[in-house]
């Protein structure tokens, strides 16, 4: 520094100490002379007025608000609207640029890489981005990027599965908005929410959001929103049960996507008909729809299209196609999309008789089912807390970082925790594979049942004579070295002939020793009764009836308990009457049921036993088999 410039800061500094001391004191006239003084230096007073003109200066860019965002930055965002991907590419290619840049330059710059992304259907996995970009804008109070950023903090966590946490973020980027020129993100926002909470099945909270939706897209005059606002508000419907509401609405928005010449927005809310075909059984129309939706399907939608192909194909008699799609389903579907896919391809396997594939999709399945359970009940018990009082909240997340500098004193009693926690782990391991195993063996054990059910029937025993016959004949064909053979072939079909015919003879028999019980001739009284009251069976009676069924059919408690371990009291005493030979009309009189109660029961335990659904006859066919 030179001495003129030396001399310059000096003065300054001595005026400015000079006139603050003077005026502290109290001493005006004093801090006025001092002034006059100064004013005298024309190196002070050159110096004085480049000071001012740059204060001014300041100030006026201050006033005019903040500087404009690079061109390249305003070009993605332009881009993302209308093509994501290449958004994307520009601003990986401006990564390293960008770190030179100043802090303002650099948030835009992350926001904007979440939209791209998130436009991009490209799933987020971290938070740490949006964490800081939010920050950031509600430290600086940028009420124009604020409601874009609480947006997008939204999306995020909702491909995180933090459902409450999306809703708060989504909450907050509503009240940010602008009371005019925000109907576009407002639009998506209610849209959200929306989403979030049709996947929570809370269908009326979710109708809600999307009619707010709607009037967002009617006053921007928009089609394209339109279309998906009539195709959710249809969907809501669907999940409340009231399918005329919800079959009015997706032909709104068939019919809107055909006018405007919107094909695959029509082909998309055609699939969302076909379910809703699919679930008042118009299998014909909803196979029309879905032809049409295959045409240009999106891939944001292709696993509910293939969810909805499989039910249609396997409830009209195509079981390979179905198998098709499911096997495509447990592969690349979403997680509810597996566990059902799973579910059918063990049932299909089970039909076709192949044990193993049966028992591995049951496996999957299974953990699949858990995994949603615990996901949605994590999610309910948290969202109570974010749908009515997002300030609590925000309280809560406040007495979190307090509690966090309270952690040091509570780092043994988390080892402790991880402990238990491993302990836990373990014991679920085996626990799970103990029910894997008892559900294979259970499975074996019903297999056998009904395969034994089919060799005991008067068909099985027809064609085995069928065989002899044919054996006899050969055999008088045949020479020595071959009679042999065929002779040991015969009597062991005669051999089980036998055995199957001394079955059916042991069953006719306790069926007629249940017929003549004095139980049974005891019930047949009730059943005559006049009195409706009489007629309805007590404990001791239930007591009789199960002493005098296992007295003439030993084990067959067990071996009902055998197939199922879970069977309700009810449901036992259905299988008692059952094995006595009592109609299900009479069964439900005596139990106080009606006739369609009964068949309901006796048809969901023959869905327990065997996992897939059957006839109510056949149970009982099973049961006199025991």
């Amino acid at each position: 520094m030179d001495y003129r410039m030396k001399l310059t800061v000096i003065t300054v500094m001595l005026f400015c100490t000079g006139l603050v001391s003077c005026s502290l004191w109290g001493d005006r006239r004093k801090a006025l002379t001092w002034l006059l003084t100064s004013m005298k230096n024309k190196l002070f007073m050159k110096t004085f007025s480049y000071l001012c003109l740059s204060a001014f200066l300041c100030c006026c860019l201050c006033a005019c608000g903040h500087l404009p965002y690079p061109r390249v930055l305003q070009q993605a965002d332009s881009l993302a609207e209308t093509c994501p991907d290449s958004a994307c590419a520009w601003l990986a290619g401006w990564a390293d640029s960008v770190r030179l840049m100043p802090e303002r330059v650099q948030m835009r710059y992350r926001l904007l890489a979440v939209k791209a992304a998130d436009k991009a259907y490209v799933r987020h996995t971290s938070d740490s981005v949006i964490r800081m970009v939010v920050d950031y804008f509600e430290n600086h109070r940028d009420e124009a990027l604020l409601p874009e950023a609480y947006y997008y903090a939204g999306r995020v966590y909702s491909d995180l599965g933090n459902a409450p946490q999306a809703l708060d973020y989504f909450g907050k980027a509503a009240r940010a908005l602008p009371p005019q020129g925000g109907e576009r993100l407002a639009e998506r926002i209610y849209s959200q929410m929306g989403t979030l909470f049709s996947y929570q099945k809370m269908y009326r909270e979710a109708l809600e959001m999307y009619r707010k939706a709607y009037e967002c897209d009617k006053a921007l005059k928009d089609t394209v929103g339109l279309i998906f606002a009539w195709r959710d508000i249809g969907k809501s419907y669907q999940g409340l049960g009231r399918p005329d509401s919800a079959l009015y609405h997706l032909r709104q928005a068939v019919e809107m996507a055909r006018t405007s010449r919107q094909t695959g927005l029509a082909d998309m809310a055609e699939g969302q008909l076909a379910g809703l075909y699919l679930q008042t059984q118009q299998y014909d129309s909803a196979g029309a729809c879905l032809q049409r939706a295959f045409r240009r399907p999106h891939r944001a939608s292709r696993s509910g299209l293939y969810t909805m192909a499989a039910e249609w194909c396997y409830r009209t008699g195509k079981t390979d196609s179905a198998v098709y799609y499911w096997t495509l389903l447990a592969d690349s579907g979403t997680v509810y999309a597996k566990r059902t896919a799973c579910f059918a391809l063990a049932q299909v396997a089970l039909q076709r008789q192949d044990a193993d594939c049966a028992r591995t999709r049951f496996v999957q399945y299974q953990a699949y089912d858990d995994s949603i359970h615990r996901l949605e009940d994590r999610e309910t018990l948290r969202q109570m807390h974010a749908l009515y009082n997002y300030n609590l909240r925000e309280e809560e997340n406040r007495s979190l970082k307090a509690e966090q500098r309270r952690h040091r004193y509570l780092f043994y009693g988390g080892l402790g925790v991880c402990a238990v926690l491993l302990a836990w782990a373990v014991a679920r391991v085996q626990y799970v594979r103990r029910k894997h195993l008892q559900l294979t063996i259970r499975l074996e054990k019903a297999e056998r049942v009904r395969d034994e059910l089919e060799k005991q029937s008067s068909r099985y025993i027809w064609e085995n004579e069928q065989k002899v016959a044919e054996l006899e004949r050969r055999l008088q064909e045949a020479e020595e070295a071959g009679s042999r053979q065929l002779e040991w072939q015969r009597r062991q079909l005669l051999h089980d002939n036998e055995q199957l015919k001394l079955a059916l003879e042991w069953r006719r028999q306790t069926a007629s020793a249940l017929e003549g019980s004095d139980v049974r001739k005891d019930l047949e009284l009730r059943l005559s009764a006049v009195n409706g009251s009489e007629k309805q069976l007590k404990a001791e009676d239930w007591e009789r009836i199960e002493q005098e069924v296992l007295r003439v059919v030993p084990g067959f408690k067990s071996k009902l308990y055998g197939l199922y371990p879970r069977f309700s009291e009810h449901e036992y005493h259905i299988c008692l009457l059952i094995r006595l030979g009592i109609r299900p009309t009479d069964i439900g009189t005596l139990t106080a049921h009606g006739k369609e109660s009964i068949t309901a029961a006796r048809r969901r335990m023959y869905q327990k036993v065997y996992g897939v659904k059957g006839e109510p006859h056949e149970w009982d066919k099973i049961i006199a088999m025991l």
